[in-house]
């Protein structure tokens, strides 16, 4: 592919979630999202994630919608797992649309996940105090707390 052949900035040498932001600014969010896709690179954007990397969340935020569904899904339900872990990280991926891949109520969601992960969660989305996250975190609480499941 194109991305890799091109030399990286030195500064996204030994960072893969700071070369991944340079791919898509250079090469396109839609041929990043691609390329991630084909060669596994989500994992590693996950990782980063985990780790409550503020650069993982902006690519995922800015990656998700343009991957196939198949994709997006398996990206929603990773986020599920490292809500209640990364509450602020993960809230700062999502997208408040409602209708749209990442969107904050899937990964809030508590359908076909356990009780004791909601519990986890939505103790860890009640200690979300950013201010820029405060719609995020609403839909949030408001998902977990939500008996019906009718997403």
């Amino acid at each position: 592919m194109a991305a890799q052949n091109k030399p990286l900035p030195p500064d996204a040498q030994t960072d893969k979630t700071s070369h991944v932001l340079y791919m898509a600014t250079h090469d396109g969010i839609a041929q990043t999202a691609a390329a991630l896709s084909h060669h596994h690179g989500w994992d590693g954007v996950m990782h980063a994630l985990a780790q409550g990397r503020p650069e993982a969340a902006r690519i995922v935020a800015t990656l998700l919608p343009e991957t196939d569904t198949r994709t997006a899904r398996t990206l929603e339900h990773t986020m599920q797992t490292l809500l209640p872990r990364q509450p602020a990280t993960v809230l700062s991926a999502t997208e408040p649309k409602a209708q749209v891949a990442g969107s904050t109520k899937n990964v809030c969601s508590p359908v076909g996940m356990s009780a004791t992960w909601r519990k986890q969660a939505e103790q860890a989305v009640t200690t979300v105090h950013d201010i820029h996250l405060a719609t995020r975190t609403q839909i949030c609480l408001h998902t977990l707390q939500n008996r019906v499941h009718g997403a």
